[in-house]
């Protein structure tokens, strides 16, 4: 008895210092998506893209509002600026808006390894780096997913866009394939807010995301699509009143050609891990930067 006792205590214990290691953990992680140039995979034929917009994505460009760009022209216009003692002023922090040490940060310059390991890709003859993606984040949970993409669309669906005005008067609802679709998530009494965003599917499309339990662990999920068109099926182009030609719109694919890569696996600081596929490949180079959580939070 006494001895099962001293070994819970030691269990006790050793969770518990685990637990506060984690807390006191950050890391850097640097991501290359890479192709093999020479493969002879076929691809798989995909009627339905999956869906990565839920993940957290830092690789897209911002919309540009132009609603509050006008304000800020009229305001500029009007002589609306501040006072000389006004602007000297900093402005004072707002405790809500602050973000905190341990979030997850967008990390845009490249580290020496992962830097040297892009610059060899580009001169290798079998291999094409794709993507790159660095972010900074805390060794607890929740671990999000990162949205890992190019920036050419080779799909867009709209569920809402019966809804959108005034461009949904009239128009024809969005390509989907077959019935599996989602049907529109936005009800009457909430047609009149702001709708989504149409969702995007990229050429290169996936996510990413690194889990720390009692070991670190590294999940990759990227696919490379192409999309198949149907000459048939391409609408006919719209004849207007004064008889000049118009350009056909575009076809919809009927369906999409698609390379996979999905891994998950215990990954180490410190060293470049690499999770190889026929077609697509992943460099990953995980740095344990847990120094500069403590020179951000001296309270900790």
């Amino acid at each position: 008895m006494y001895y099962k006792i001293c070994f819970t205590l030691i269990i006790l214990f050793a969770s518990c210092a685990a637990q506060a290691d984690a807390a006191d953990s950050r890391y850097r992680v640097e991501i290359i998506v890479l192709t093999h140039l020479e493969h002879d995979q076929s691809p798989d034929e995909a009627a339905v893209l999956e869906d990565f917009s839920e993940a957290l994505d830092f690789l897209t460009p911002p919309p540009v509002d132009e609603a509050a760009a006008a304000e800020v022209d009229q305001g500029a216009e009007a002589g609306a600026v501040a006072t000389d003692a006004e602007a000297a002023q900093p402005p004072e922090p707002n405790a809500e808006e602050e973000e905190p040490a341990c979030a997850v940060t967008h990390v845009t310059e490249m580290g020496p390894e992962i830097r040297e390991a892009w610059q060899r890709l580009r001169r290798s003859r079998p291999f094409r780096p794709l993507q790159y993606l660095s972010w900074e984040q805390p060794g607890t949970p929740p671990f999000p997913a990162l949205r890992l993409h190019d920036l050419e669309t080779v799909f867009t669906e709209d569920p809402w866009l019966d809804l959108r005005e005034p461009a949904g008067e009239g128009a024809e609802p969005a390509f989907t394939f077959g019935d599996t679709a989602p049907e529109p998530a936005v009800d009457a009494e909430t047609a009149s807010g702001p709708l989504p965003s149409p969702i995007l599917y990229y050429r290169l499309d996936g996510m990413t995301r690194l889990v720390r339990t009692r070991f670190l662990h590294l999940e990759v999920k990227v696919e490379m699509r192409e999309p198949v068109f149907d000459p048939a099926l391409a609408p006919a182009p719209a004849v207007p009143a004064d008889g000049l030609p118009e350009q056909a719109p575009l076809p919809q694919p009927t369906s999409f050609l698609v390379h996979r890569l999905d891994q998950r696996r215990q990954v180490k600081t410190g060293r470049m891990e690499y999770f190889d596929g026929p077609v697509l490949g992943v460099l990953a180079f995980i740095t344990d930067i847990s120094d500069t959580l403590a020179g951000e939070n001296p309270d900790l």
